[in-house]
């Protein structure tokens, strides 16, 4: 199954990697294909970049492991 991804999602997993959301997201990742629009990085990079720039790094290695739409 291919699933889009919520941006909130995706901040909340990369700021709290130990949350239950991180862990859902995990489940996710390794039992269906996760699909990232432009839109999902762009705000994904924006928020970062306002809030908690050191975990830009972070979040680029995260968005590049999956497919773009």
């Amino acid at each position: 199954m291919r699933i889009l991804v919520d941006t909130n999602i995706l901040i909340s997993a990369i700021l709290f990697p130990h949350s239950k959301v991180a862990q859902a997201l995990l489940y996710v990742t390794e039992h269906h294909d996760v699909i990232l629009c432009d839109r999902n990085i762009y705000e994904l990079r924006e928020v970062l970049n306002r809030k908690k720039p050191d975990k830009l790094p972070d979040a680029k290695s995260f968005w590049l492991s999956f497919r773009m739409s």
